[in-house]
């Protein structure tokens, strides 16, 4: 076997002397992603002969010939909340209600769903593998799907979509609070529980200092991600301004709708640069 040198002498790692592309691992791992890839397109049966490009290119021009009179009321029997700018501080604000119910309840789940707090006894960790499943269904069900079957509870409206924001929402912070618990430095915990001090002595005095920091940066994520999903869930009738740009769609009236699309990037660009100034002081 050839041994290969640096130009001071010296041996070259056999990792670098060897030659990617006579490796046959690579090369099973490159034809294995093709495989799969062709194997997807042919399953998702993706279908292009119906484009109408001519069609698409005139509705995009007219998304960005903006109908600046959506934002206010359209006569006088509307609020200023029936326009479109109300109607987004109305998203915002939907998405902070749920955000803020989510937090209240996933919170306490959060250490009962961490495994250093529930260790201990058959009780706990049968309670720790149940709080941990419920996190994973909530999460899991999208939005769309939760707004739809609270749409036959409380019918259109806001409370449909604080419903539906809030069960998810509490699926994907319980989560990462839990995580965010499991992670912590034990020493405190341990010193601590030595001294005598009960389990909820511990968890206040060693572990809450600890996760506050990363719990206040997860809920502000989670916040400008629930002001996201607000407008989508408006689409199917859970209130905001997604049933405006809903109506808007409807009606082919596309020069009102590229306002509305435009104001809700404007909002949430805004808010993400808000949330990382934010997340960026808390590091």
């Amino acid at each position: 076997m050839a041994e290969y040198f640096t130009s001071r002498g010296l041996p070259v790692p056999a990792e670098l002397s060897r030659n990617p592309l006579v490796h046959w691992r690579r090369w099973l791992v490159i034809l294995g992603t093709i495989a799969i890839l062709y194997i997807g397109v042919r399953l998702a049966d993706i279908d292009t002969s119906r484009a109408n490009p001519e069609y698409f290119a005139g509705v995009l021009r007219q998304l960005f010939q903006p109908d600046w009179g959506v934002l206010w009321p359209q006569n006088e029997f509307e609020t200023f909340w029936d326009g479109a700018l109300g109607l987004m501080i109305v998203t915002i604000f939907l998405g902070i209600v749920a955000t803020a119910i989510a937090v209240v309840i996933a919170l306490p789940l959060s250490f009962l769903g961490a495994r250093n707090i529930m260790a201990g006894n058959p009780l706990t960790n049968a309670i720790y593998v149940a709080i941990r499943l419920l996190f994973t269904i909530l999460r899991s069900i999208d939005v769309l799907i939760l707004v739809i079957l609270a749409l036959t509870l409380f019918g259109l409206g806001s409370a449909s979509g604080i419903l539906a924001i809030a069960i998810h929402t509490i699926g994907v912070i319980g989560k990462l609070y839990s995580e965010a618990i499991e992670g912590i430095d034990p020493g405190p915990a341990e010193a601590i529980t030595a001294t005598g001090a009960n389990k909820l002595q511990v968890i206040w005095a060693a572990i809450v200092p600890q996760i506050v920091n990363p719990f206040i940066s997860f809920t502000i994520y989670r916040l400008d991600t629930s002001v996201r999903l607000a407008p989508v869930i408006g689409l199917v009738g859970g209130g905001g301004i997604g049933q405006i740009l809903f109506q808007n769609i409807q009606l082919l009236n596309y020069h009102a709708s590229g306002t509305i699309i435009f104001l809700i990037i404007v909002t949430v660009a805004v808010m993400d640069f808000v949330s990382a100034q934010v997340r960026k002081k808390l590091v």
